[in-house]
């Protein structure tokens, strides 16, 4: 039987996709995003099992998605690992996939360690290790008890060269799947071409991202805006943002065509929830969002722009307030 994997292409989902492909090395593997997912699942074909990482579902495509993964599921296997929260009104039960792995605070990566490698002694639980930092989701006992197995600092050094490097491939989804091909085998990142040189790269051009906020970062009341940044991520330029201004959040935009993609960030410790309030407010106005509580994004028309931040920041405004910890 075909296997096919579809996951993010963010250190997580590779690393999740990687460890799925460890279990089926014949397994071809497609990235995706929430939006396009019911687009790329409409490509399957009978007879094969497939494998979702990383891939929140869309509060605007949910209906659409759910008919076709149920579809696929009367015939063949549906497996379905994912760890952002799930839009409001949907329970996990309403997840029509055969098999649907759901865990907030847990990495994907660690969620495809349990599911398709169990093997407490396999090298594997590095590459989950690796998804697991890239993606802050740390504090769990897989992830504590990984790092006493191993020299942490090593294993910290391949996972900042790792996401740094899979940042800097953006759209190259020709390296990123040799990338994932490599960490199913094994491999660490030291050891995958071309690693360290875009992990360098990627770097130095951080730097430069930062530099571009501390010129550009523009505030209105306690939300931190740098607009249509030219390259590099925005969601480290929103984080930057935020502390440079001395916001609890911090706003990224970059404007592609029609379309604005939008990234939000909040200090640690502030509480709300930037998943939550993306979702409701592109509900409303038009566009899709969603993430996780403090790290969340949106693409939305850019027509609607405007509208979009002057409601963001009104529902900031009254809600923020301190809690003890640094839980992002």
């Amino acid at each position: 039987m075909a296997v096919k994997i579809l996951a993010h292409g963010d250190t997580d989902g590779i690393c999740a996709a990687a460890l799925a492909r460890a279990r089926f090395p014949e397994a071809e593997v497609w990235f995706a995003r929430p939006v396009s997912l019911p687009k790329y699942l409409g490509k399957v074909e009978p007879g094969t099992t497939v494998i979702i990482c990383d891939i929140a579902i869309s509060e605007t495509q949910k209906e659409d998605l759910f008919g076709r993964i149920r579809e696929l599921a009367q015939r063949d296997e549906v497996i379905y690992l994912d760890h952002h929260p799930l839009p409001p009104g949907t329970l996990r039960r309403d997840v029509p996939a055969t098999q649907f792995a759901h865990e907030i605070g847990v990495s994907t990566s660690e969620l495809a360690f349990r599911i398709f490698i169990q093997d407490p002694n396999s090298d594997l639980d590095r590459v989950a290790l690796w998804g697991a930092i890239g993606d802050y989701c740390e504090e769990t006992d897989f992830v504590r008890d990984g790092l006493s197995k191993y020299n942490r600092r090593t294993i910290y050094m391949e996972a900042g060269l790792l996401s740094q490097a899979l940042g800097d491939a953006t759209g190259d989804y020709h390296y990123k799947r040799d990338v994932m091909f490599k960490l199913s085998q094994g491999a660490p990142p030291t050891e995958i071409p071309e690693i360290v040189d875009r992990a360098v790269r990627a770097t130095k051009r951080e730097w430069e991202v930062y530099e571009y906020v501390k010129k550009h970062v523009v505030r209105k009341g306690n939300l931190a805006i740098v607009y249509d940044l030219p390259s590099g991520s925005l969601g480290k330029a929103a984080m930057h943002a935020l502390g440079v201004a001395g916001t609890d959040v911090g706003l990224c935009t970059r404007r592609d065509e029609d379309e604005i993609d939008v990234s939000v960030r909040r200090r640690a410790g502030v509480n709300i929830d930037l998943n939550e309030m993306l979702r409701h407010i592109t509900a409303r106005l038009g566009g899709s969002g969603g993430g996780h509580e403090g790290a969340a994004g949106a693409t939305i028309p850019a027509t609607i722009l405007d509208v979009f931040l002057d409601t963001l920041k009104k529902e900031i405004a009254p809600v923020i307030g301190r809690e003890p910890g640094l839980k992002r």
